[in-house]
């Protein structure tokens, strides 16, 4: 890959066999399942790292998608390999993965939020490869990691065998190739639940049961890789990679994969005029924008962050320039009057708009972008999955009717950090059970499936009569 690429800090235990003779005698799958312990020996045109890594990410996010909808696991498998043939099969598929994991993980190490992200998704990625394997590969990998995991040997199994039928049942079937042992500190959940034999401190894992020790060691090993990641990458970007794999890696980092919505729409239905804002705040704003909007309404101002945020948004939605200045006179009236509106706030409308400055068209944001942010006090910008209060996100819930088992699982997702599929139960909960199939990723996208929703005669019906937010 290109220079600059970041060591993980990993060291992999080897089994004793030549390296190169070990390849050979693997899958094509077995191939695949790693723990990323060194960047990739590839070469990599900057076009195949976008291209390669834009393709994890929609595998990725699909992964998240699934196993967040109430999935059963052989429905999150299957979707998974779906996903994969679609996305990652083209071409040396070990290369692809390689380049783009470690594409990724420079991209997510910036924040905290980042790296827990990632760690998840490509847990749940590997899980899936990992238990595609067949026992003697499962193996073979366990045995290449810096992992405590003992193989169960034919003479060892009769004599514990009695005390594995106990616990996993009695199978005429079952060979000592069925288990693995391990320290019994390692599984402390299997041993809580009596679903292991233990004997002399090791508990006998049953193969099937492996996956999440090996997930664990998994995410730890990566954890640790983005944190050092993270400490390295600046000194790198700012240097050595300034021109080639830091603009990719900054593009990453804040990547929505739908439409920009940075053209203001044609004149038309779908295109928002100033006397509608209201109506339509009440019925199709997601909450980011519904919060930023009642507050413009009580304070009469926000701040450069909730301008820039709201008002990208509103230019997303097709209101046009003219009318956008008309909107910011009118809500900043009561505290900015006249002159003193037109020479401090009217050339930033402009600006954004592309008639001002260096006349670039600038984009709503996405989600990634609004999640970022952190609002200060007397600000309300960001979003409010992520900066609320629980008891201010549930009082904000039962504002749009959403209460009981439901509000409990809007609220259990933002806990968890998982706050655009928060925005997405919300909107699913508040459009008769539509399910926003590629997710939300986009507050304006969030918009369009709204209106898209309602039919000609009901687009501007009021949701939610006298809805209020705060977010103290």
């Amino acid at each position: 890959m290109a220079s600059g690429a970041v060591s993980t800090g990993f060291t992999p235990i080897h089994s004793g066999d030549p390296k190169g003779a070990k390849q050979k005698q693997k899958t094509r799958a077995a191939k695949i399942v790693s723990l990323y312990a060194q960047p990739p020996p590839y070469d990599a045109a900057l076009e195949e790292l976008e291209t390669f890594s834009l393709d994890r990410l929609k595998v990725l996010r699909g992964i998240e998608r699934a196993r967040l909808s109430n999935s059963s696991e052989a429905d999150v498998r299957k979707k998974t390999k779906e996903l994969l043939r679609k996305y990652a099969s083209e071409g040396d598929e070990l290369r692809r993965d390689q380049i783009s994991h470690f594409m990724l993980r420079l991209a997510y190490c910036q924040t905290e939020d980042l790296r827990r992200w990632l760690v998840d998704q490509e847990a749940d990625l590997f899980k899936v490869r990992f238990e595609e394997l067949v026992h003697k590969e499962q193996k073979d990998f366990l045995q290449e990691i810096d992992l405590k995991v003992g193989v169960v040997e034919q003479e060892e199994y009769e004599r514990v065998k009695s005390g594995l039928s106990v616990v996993h049942g009695k199978s005429s079937n079952a060979t000592h190739r069925d288990f693995f042992k391990v320290p019994f500190e390692a599984v402390p959940s299997l041993v809580s639940t009596r679903r292991v034999f233990l004997h002399k401190g090791w508990a006998y894992v049953g193969a099937n049961q492996m996956g999440p020790l090996v997930v664990g060691h998994f995410k730890a090993h990566l954890r640790k890789a983005l944190q050092t990641a993270a400490k390295s990458w600046p000194h790198v970007a700012a240097t050595d990679e300034t021109n080639r794999l830091a603009p990719i890696v900054a593009f990453l980092s804040k990547q929505y994969l739908g439409p920009d919505y940075s053209e203001v729409k044609a004149n038309g239905s779908s295109a928002a005029t100033l006397e509608e804002i209201p109506a339509l705040s009440r019925s199709h704003f997601p909450l980011c924008m519904k919060h930023l909007y009642n507050s413009l309404q009580s304070n009469n101002h926000l701040r450069h962050q909730g301008r820039m945020q709201f008002g990208l948004f509103l230019k997303g939605i097709g209101l046009p320039l003219d009318s956008a200045l008309q909107f910011w006179k009118r809500a900043f009236a009561p505290k900015v009057q006249g002159d003193k509106f037109d020479k401090q706030y009217a050339y930033n409308i402009r600006h954004n708009y592309g008639k001002e400055g260096k006349r670039a068209d600038y984009t709503p944001y996405t989600c990634m972008k609004v999640i970022s942010s952190t609002p200060g006090s007397g600000e309300y910008h960001g979003c409010p999955y992520k900066t609320f209060s629980e008891s201010n996100l549930r009082a904000t819930l039962q504002q749009l009717h959403i209460s009981g088992s439901d509000q409990k699982q809007v609220v259990e997702l933002a806990k968890n950090h998982h706050y655009q599929l928060a925005c997405g139960k919300v909107f699913q909960l508040t459009h008769n059970g539509v399910v926003a199939d590629e997710g939300i990723n986009h507050p304006n996208q969030f918009y369009d499936l709204s209106r898209q929703c309602c039919s000609k005669n009901d687009a501007l019906a009021p949701a939610t009569p006298g809805f209020k937010l705060t977010n103290e």
